[in-house]
């Protein structure tokens, strides 16, 4: 098997027979004395496929494309990436457009600051020395800033690059292995940026976006309805994402069951003022500790235990407490109850808010902490070295969604079995006699725990021979050892905070 290229360049095209011999003539000039590989994902319908073919063909490997056609375009250019990511066999991966707005030259610069020890490096519009000139009139600028701004304003993790929604990108593949994509638009760095773990160093390098020669661009109404769709699902369903807007929301919510418990106790009810609010608040305390648990902190909900709960106790009377004397003192000077309740109810918001702090600037605690891990990584490029694969990586239990290079039955079949399985896929369907027609074969191996799946390990090759029953069985043999180590980075640290340490308005 010939070595893995240092660095797998994936570019999705779509019509862009135009651009392509220009693109390869510039790539190969300013990746000289770099081993890399082109990887093409391809949805077009004019001549680019040939071009690709033929490219593939006279390349000796260099050069590799995946054609897709008719369902296997759903999701355009964001699951074209995805298949690229998984097509790539370099250390290093970066992700580019084929219409020459993403200068090729730029590439050998983002390389040198992964080696310097950065893990994602953003070609960035927005510092010096970059610039969006290639943009299409103040109008498509101005949409750009404002898409970034609100990217950034969402998720503090998108802050860690000034440009966030960059095309142009380069990463360690292993980061790419282990992350859970569930693409939406073309934004595949901003899913990366929030799903990434806290320790992942991201570095810019100036971009000058250039402007378009050939062909019509991508950008469209369509385009920006998938952005929104996109922020829409890393907010609602990255677990901890987006906290501080999810502990704020919780907050108002609360307010909205606690004051109108509070009217209709102190007036229809006819309970006394000061007795009233004691119920109000009991109420609002567990629809916010439900709620937090649920959503804010669903991410870390295995680390509460006993110091969690004191913590959660000390907050819930002290925030309590604070409420409590505010509301009195307010109603004793002749305020309304349900006036004096909203008075109180923002106090022990913004007490709550301060003792909270500290918790909600949290990032969340996500798979890839475990499926990045070191030694993990370790021992999965270990795994697929014993058996001739190109790479090996951890899939969680229940990850059904199909978006890799195995179908969702199969990864579903064995979790419930239990039982490892070898998928070997055919370039096409039609038959080949030729000996050189690259298949991909997966061995699939669950990891398993006190009689549970914890995670799959997905070990892939793309060649003329797949994996064989002996590699299965060496496989199988070498995936026992991540158990302990999957145990260890589950396990939460000792100082894990209580879901929630101040319970009333804003959070519990």
């Amino acid at each position: 098997m010939a070595p893995a290229p240092h660095l797998s360049v994936v570019i999705p095209t779509r019509n862009e027979a135009a651009n392509l011999p220009v693109l390869v003539e510039r790539l190969r000039s300013a990746l000289d004395g770099i081993a890399a590989e082109l990887c093409f994902v391809d949805d077009s319908d004019d001549d680019t496929p040939a071009q690709l073919e033929a490219l593939a063909a006279a390349s000796g490997g260099g050069v590799r494309c995946l054609l897709r056609r008719g369902a296997e375009r759903a999701g355009g250019l964001s699951t074209a990436v995805v298949a690229g990511l998984r097509l790539a066999t370099g250390a290093y991966v970066c992700v580019m457009d084929a219409d020459l707005q993403h200068p090729p030259e730029v590439i050998p610069t983002m390389l040198e600051a992964a080696m310097r020890g950065a893990d994602l490096v953003v070609a960035s519009r927005y510092v010096a020395g970059g610039s969006q000139g290639g943009l299409d009139g103040a109008g498509r600028r101005l949409v750009s800033r404002g898409a970034t701004a609100v990217a950034r304003t969402l998720f503090t993790e998108a802050r860690r690059s000034t440009d966030p929604l960059s095309g142009f990108f380069l990463c360690r593949r292993t980061l790419a292995d282990g992350i859970e994509f569930r693409p939406v638009g073309f934004k595949i760095l901003l899913e990366l940026l929030v799903l990434l773990p806290r320790e992942v160093r991201v570095e810019d390098v100036p971009l000058r976006f250039m402007p378009r020669e050939r062909g019509s661009s991508k950008a469209s109404a369509r385009q920006g309805l998938l952005y929104l769709r996109h922020l829409r699902s890393l907010f609602l369903d990255v677990k901890g994402s987006a906290r501080r807007w999810k502990f704020g929301l919780v907050g108002l919510s609360g307010v909205l069951v606690f004051l109108p418990l509070l009217a209709l106790l102190s007036g229809p009810l006819g309970l006394p003022a000061l007795l009233a609010v004691i119920p109000a608040y009991a109420v609002a305390l567990a629809w916010n500790t439900a709620l937090n648990r649920l959503w804010t902190y669903a991410d870390r909900r295995r680390g509460a235990g006993a110091e969690g709960l004191a913590a959660y106790i000390r907050g819930a009377g002290l925030s309590g407490a604070l409420m409590y004397s505010t509301y009195a003192l307010l109603v004793e000077t002749g305020r309304a109850a349900v006036a004096s309740g909203a008075v109180a109810a923002a106090v022990a918001m913004a007490a709550n808010g301060a003792l909270n702090w500290t918790v909600v600037r949290r990032r969340p605690s996500a798979w890839t902490e475990v499926a990045t891990n070191g030694g993990v990584q370790a021992a999965l490029a270990e795994l697929a070295t014993a058996v001739g694969g190109d790479r090996a990586y951890l899939l969680p239990a229940g990850h059904h969604s199909g978006d890799g290079a195995v179908p969702a039955p199969i990864l579903a079949r064995v979790e419930a079995t239990q039982r490892p399985a070898l998928w070997t896929e055919a370039a096409s369907h039609r038959p080949q006699r030729r000996t050189n027609i690259e298949l991909s074969s997966s061995l699939l191996l669950p990891v398993v725990r006190d009689g549970e799946v914890v995670a799959v390990v997905v070990c892939e090759r793309r060649a003329t021979s797949g994996f064989d029953g002996h590699a299965l069985e060496t496989a199988t043999g070498a995936v026992d050892g991540l158990v302990s180590a999957l145990t260890r980075l589950e396990e939460p640290p000792p100082a894990t905070p209580a879901p929630s340490t101040a319970p009333p308005l804003s959070e519990s």
